[in-house]
């Protein structure tokens, strides 16, 4: 399809009036951003570029995952390296450099790692309420890890009961992709007294292997294709072995296949009209995910490099409580909780032809706790708080004979001791009203953080390192100050400076594991923390009631930032791993870096029933050296959303088209996470834009069908850094009903 490249670029021309829908830049109504300051704040007085993707939204969307959400947005890229993953990347920051959130709850931990993460696909995208995202540093109100930004996901609560004393509610989901066979259904229900609610959810997901496109960008040729696949078949005589497969379909990633499931509960109390009390039970789990951008990788041309490589079932458990209140006394609000979560991941793998499959499994228990308050006082609004997150983490592995189905020991990606981290911090905000058209607001906060992890005896038989303790105490301010001004006549001029930290965890300083084929990255236990200091400022203006433009400029300094480079372990730059002479690397401090760039996003409203709008994303990152600056890893290209969409009375349609530059070979960080080397064509990585289509009928208020097409040209593209590739043609249909 030789117009692609021109839908490209007519989009990027355009693109610089653009916004993208999920930013929801109201004119009459402002938006409202509850987790900027851990109480509801009107997004008219908040200086920090956020944007809010609510529950009719997210419906719209009709994704498949959280992941597919965020990326559908237009407004944060998201990185694949198998179909059951997915990792947001904000102003050049990811994984541990980005904070989860789920309702109030930290859900980064002292395993994230700087490379690419998946936990956030352990969120149910269908019982949530809405994803609010706030770009830049926040350490202020969030600590460590809200490097580049902060995705918080607000599930659905319970509802009491108004005009009775008793009701019930309910809504269900199916739906199917044809992409990847998908097949989702989806469950809630409610009951409620004036006094009590209850809510439940349960969803099951199954998600078959995924194709990808057909048609070609100019340079891909047959890169990404699936060419082999692996399949242990029986030899006779009880014995079985690796045999290379020749997949009759390219196009189908084979091997990247699972399934989910997600429940969660939720009871609310109202002691009376000034208490509440919330508790609230998640837990998700997978089938085995296979690691697909290992699978796919082509030792020769009749064999493949593993013939398993997988993650284990990917367990979340969280318990929380809440309590709050309101117009206590001397204070407006008070907010108190606790929490806790346990998670399990592991990852396993066997290379082709290879007798011992390796398993490591990690367990993480956390326990949080945390209390926040505010009070106003005439034009100055006062809030503070305190925080803890304790983790615990228990690593272990075992190689398993593929042949006989006997264990024996084998090296832990974690000190295998004992591993303990933990976060504790105070916090104060201000803002002051100086008169409607001017709000003043600073923040700052002080963080202290610990971290202790143990090798055992039997660490040594693998690695003999020079130490066997890692105890490492962190000590970090970081604050924040804006100025907002309503001049009139529909403008708002915001700026912000802000500051942020992230304290190195127990996978910065001490994990061993293979990066990449043919790399090892070793322990540093001398890391210090990495920090940023944020410069922005956003302009934004209404003309009348149809048209709104908002603009965002930053520039922010980074320091100490962690990042691998070269290293040599016991004198040699190269040591066996798991079977494969690899490169050894290590997590350093490099001294210097920036990242700078701009976010457009505009929305007209010219009728009652349609609405047009637009999103464009700039960054570029450099690590400052002596010399020539140097790339800094996880920079995406250009990227965005363009579309429209109509709502007329039971109907409802959208037209959109996603959209990203192309990623030269000279900007890509090739020995951080950039990932290059996975199948990346040698000039660049293509830009791509890919068309989209959905129509929403809702004849009743209790029924509804969605239909669509996603990718409807079956373009053949990856996101940057990504090792599957991104879905092709995909048909589905929901069906909706609620009671």
């Amino acid at each position: 399809m030789k117009t692609t490249p021109l839908i490209f670029f007519y989009l990027v021309s355009i693109s610089l009036f653009s916004q993208t829908d999920t930013a929801k830049v109201q004119v009459d109504v402002p938006e409202v951003i509850i987790t900027a300051d851990k109480f509801p704040n009107s997004r008219q007085n908040l200086a920090q570029q956020a944007f809010v993707i609510d529950a009719q939204v997210l419906k719209r969307l009709n994704a498949q995952t959280t992941a597919d959400a965020l990326q559908m947005t237009g407004s944060v890229m998201v990185q694949k390296s198998q179909q059951g993953g997915g990792s947001p990347v904000i102003r050049g920051f990811e994984a541990s450099r980005v904070l989860l959130v789920i309702d109030g709850v930290r859900m980064n931990n002292m395993v994230y790692r700087t490379g690419h993460l998946q936990n956030i696909i352990t969120v149910d995208n269908n019982i949530l309420d809405r994803i609010e995202v706030l770009y830049g540093p926040s350490s202020t109100i969030y600590g460590s890890d809200a490097l580049g930004g902060v995705v918080h996901m607000r599930t659905k609560n319970p509802i009491l009961a108004t005009d009775k004393k008793f009701n019930t509610a309910g809504a269900a989901l199916f739906r199917y992709g044809s992409v990847n066979n998908e097949y989702t259904g989806h469950l809630d229900f409610s009951f409620a007294s004036r006094k009590f609610g209850s809510l439940t959810s349960v969803t099951v997901s199954s998600f078959g292997d995924l194709k990808q496109g057909r048609y070609e960008l100019n340079g891909t040729d047959s890169y990404w294709d699936r060419n082999y696949y692996a399949k242990r078949v029986d030899s006779g005589n009880g014995t079985s072995s690796d045999s290379a497969y020749s997949n009759s379909k390219p196009w189908v990633q084979k091997g990247s296949g699972y399934k989910q499931y997600d429940v969660l509960q939720k009871f609310l109390f109202k002691q009376n009209e000034k208490a509440d009390h919330l508790i609230n039970v998640q837990f998700s789990t997978t089938s085995n995910v296979p690691r697909y951008d290992r699978l796919a990788v082509e030792a020769s041309a009749t064999k493949l490099k593993d013939a398993e490589w997988y993650y284990g079932p990917q367990q979340r458990l969280l318990a929380a409580y809440e309590f709050n209140y309101k117009n206590a006394g001397f204070l407006d609000a008070i907010r108190i909780g606790a929490n806790y979560q346990n998670i399990e991941e592991s990852r396993h793998n066997r290379g082709f032809g290879k007798r011992f499959r390796t398993s490591r499994i990690e367990t993480v228990n956390v326990v949080g706790v945390h209390a926040d308050f505010q009070k106003t006082i005439k034009a100055h609004k006062v809030g503070f708080g305190a925080e803890g997150q304790f983790n615990f983490l228990k690593s272990k592995a075992l190689e398993t004979d593929a042949k006989v189905d006997t264990t024996q020991s084998a090296s832990t990606r974690y000190p295998d001791g004992k591993n303990n981290m933990n976060y504790i911090a105070v916090y104060g905000t201000h803002t002051y009203t100086i008169n409607p058209k001017l709000i003043l607001a600073e923040g700052i906060r002080y963080n202290y953080v610990s971290l202790h992890s143990t090798l055992t005896s039997g660490s040594s038989e693998f690695f003999p390192f020079a130490f066997n303790e890692i105890k490492n105490t962190y000590h970090a301010v970081s604050g924040n100050l804006s100025l907002v001004a309503l001049p009139g006549a529909g403008f708002r001029i915001a700026v912000l400076g802000s500051s942020g930290f992230r304290a190195p965890n127990v996978d910065d300083v001490a994990k061993i594991f293979e990066s990449a084929p043919g790399s090892v990255i070793v322990p540093n236990n001398k890391l210090k923390p990495e920090y940023t200091i944020n410069g922005e400022l956003t302009v934004e203006k209404r003309f009348s009631n149809v048209f709104t433009l908002y603009a965002t400029g930053f520039y922010t300094y980074f320091f100490n930032a962690i990042s691998t480079d070269l290293t040599t372990f016991n004198g040699q730059d190269s040591i066996d791993y798991d079977g494969t002479l690899s490169r050894v690397l290590t997590y350093v401090n490099k001294s210097r870096a920036y990242i700078a760039g701009v976010n457009v996003v505009a929305e007209a409203k010219p009728t009652s029933w349609l609405t047009l709008y637009a999103s464009f994303c700039y960054t570029h990152g450099r690590i400052i050296t002596d010399s020539v600056p140097y790339p800094l890893d996880h920079i995406p290209p250009i990227y965005g959303r363009l579309g429209f969409r109509t709502n007329y009375k039971w109907l409802q349609t959208e037209f959109f088209t996603l959209f990203a530059g192309k990623k030269k070979i000279k900007d890509y960080n090739m020995l951080g996470e950039d990932n290059f080397g996975q199948g990346t064509p040698p000039d660049n990585l293509p830009g791509w834009a890919t068309l989209n289509f959905r129509v929403g009928f809702y004849p009743v208020k209790y029924f509804g069908i969605d239909l669509g097409c996603d990718n409807i040209t079956d373009l053949k593209y990856r996101q940057f850094a990504s090792g599957i590739s991104a879905p092709g043609r995909n048909f589905f249909v929901s069906a909706r009903v609620r009671w």
